[in-house]
């Protein structure tokens, strides 16, 4: 890691919790929420927790980022082994970036799904982007080996390496990172040949180690006709999870084609999961890669980190949630080549919808500042999700009634109002012991502040004893009223606001006054 990025590390961010901060990363207290305020969630780094559906992209293979990813407590990573990286010499393999990175997120609490990929110049040419402001954007990469059977060979080969290397530490192996994308694939992209490059892989993994789990998809978009296209090839047995990247205004938008991806998959091996496998928001406009819609700020870039992991859990019915991400070493000084301005984008500044619109510079998705390496609101935010929601929560079929009793900022909400984004959304999980975990919010963009909040009165088929209202974006715990029957619980004036709270049994907690 360059010197200037170096992450200050301390004792305190396994032991306190800042809250969600501003853009100085100050403190900030949730002043909205009229209720008896008990105390604070108290973090648990990664170490602590048995398990949960929560990651991070790390973005580096630097130990010290790895250990503020195990001081959020996800249990879940996404690292690459990258073949031109590791074999940039014919037969010749370097380790030691990849020895290095899997021992530290071992070593702090973390299990890596780690990507094969990465074309290899030593073996495959380069296919010009026919789109050439693409090409300018994405950059462009040499040919996948499928497009030569020498290369084929050196492929399997360095995934046999691969395995065999580490077949003691990981078990997670993903087979490509977005290879129905041009910039990632290195030629046109073709379903049909990556289910060549899935089959010859995932079956020489699961021979050289059975108990590995074999990931594939990663699309850029989920892509349910293009994932029928590989599946009916005729090796679903060999799938263990299709993951993929889903990037776009509100995270709630991707529910729809979860549910036809969903039918595709069964059809060929209903016992394939699904993870959402790399997907974030910017915390500020001026951001490489993905861009999203104004307004940007580290609270919304928050609220939309919560609302993606309970988007994916909850309602899509992903078993992992993965942040994208952690860290970003990029230079904002670098300025993108713009060699295709039009009219309109000298007019008004580049316009390209919801795409990327640089790829140079800071990924303001991450959720530490660049370069100071000082947490965002979305660092603790994360936090707040792993302490709460764990492996001893599983998700149940149980809707909530919401009464909207005032609107508050979000002009519009009411009983009359049936359309997204304006209808409060809610999901319910129970512990072994018949615990219930109730979230709720409502799915509008994001606002960095909000003068005040809407208040609904909430109703669920599920018994609550002792229930208390988290604040995931404060990380405070506030006493709630009930009026509970045998089977259903009722609350009066909870806050509504444009990310997740949750209702939980305040036994399930441990909490700092």
């Amino acid at each position: 890691m360059n010197p200037k990025h170096v992450i200050i590390l301390s004792l305190a961010v396994f032991l306190t919790n800042c809250g969600p901060v501003n853009q100085k990363g100050q403190s900030m207290k949730n002043d909205l929420i009229n209720l008896p305020l008990l105390g604070k969630v108290i973090p648990r780094n990664s170490l602590e927790i048995e398990g949960n559906p929560w990651g991070i992209q790390a973005g580096s293979l630097d130990e010290e980022v790895l250990e503020k990813a195990g001081a959020i407590g996800v249990k879940w990573t996404r690292l690459g082994a990258s073949w031109p990286k590791i074999e940039k010499t014919k037969g010749v393999y370097d380790w030691s970036a990849t020895d290095k990175a899997f021992n530290a997120a071992l070593k702090y609490g973390i299990t890596p799904f780690v990507i094969l990929g990465g074309s290899n110049g030593l073996y495959t040419k380069t296919y010009p982007h026919e789109d050439r402001q693409k090409a300018e954007l994405y950059g462009e990469r040499p040919a996948p080996p499928t497009y030569n059977p020498v290369a084929m060979k050196a492929w399997s080969e360095f995934v046999e390496a691969a395995v065999l290397r580490y077949k003691d530490r990981i078990k997670y192996w993903e087979i490509w990172n977005e290879p129905n994308h041009h910039a990632y694939w290195g030629k046109g992209p073709d379903a049909k040949d990556y289910g060549k490059l899935v089959e010859v892989t995932a079956t020489l993994i699961k021979k050289l180690d059975p108990e590995a789990k074999v990931i594939v998809g990663a699309t850029a978009g989920i892509l349910p006709e293009w994932t029928g296209e590989y599946l009916e090839m005729g090796f679903a047995d060999k799938i263990d999870i299709i993951s993929y990247h889903q990037y776009g205004g509100e995270p709630e938008e991707r529910f729809p084609k979860t549910l036809e991806l969903r039918k595709v998959i069964d059809k060929y091996n209903p016992d394939i999961e699904t993870w959402q496998g790399e997907c974030g928001y910017p915390s500020q406009s001026s951001t490489r890669d993905f861009r999203g819609r104004a307004p940007w700020g580290v609270n919304i870039q928050a609220k939309w980190l919560l609302r993606q992991a309970f988007t994916d859990v909850a309602l899509c019915g992903s078993t992992l949630s993965n942040y994208f991400k952690l860290y970003s070493d990029g230079d904002r000084n670098i300025l993108q080549t713009r060699s295709f301005l039009t009219e309109v984008d000298s007019t008004i500044g580049y316009y390209a919808g919801y795409g990327r619109v640089r790829g140079a510079g800071v990924n303001e998705k991450c959720l530490l500042h660049n370069p100071t390496g000082e947490e965002k609101a979305g660092y603790y935010a994360y936090q707040n999700l792993c302490a709460v929601v764990d492996n001893r929560y599983e998700l149940i079929e149980s809707k909530a009634t919401i009464e909207i009793k005032d609107p508050g900022v979000f002009y519009g909400i009411g009983s009359f109002e049936d359309a997204f984004p304006s209808v409060p959304l809610s999901g319910a999980f129970k512990t072994k012991n018949n615990n219930h975990l109730v979230v709720y919010w409502l799915p509008w963009h994001g606002q960095e502040n909000l003068p005040k909040l809407a208040s609904v009165d909430l109703a669920i088929p599920l018994k609550f004893s002792d229930p208390v209202l988290v604040d995931l974006l404060s990380g405070e715990v506030y006493q709630l009223d009930v009026e509970a029957g045998d089977n259903n619980s009722a609350f009066k004036n909870l806050p509504l606001a444009d990310y997740p709270m949750l209702i939980v049994e305040k036994e399930e907690l441990v909490l700092k006054n």
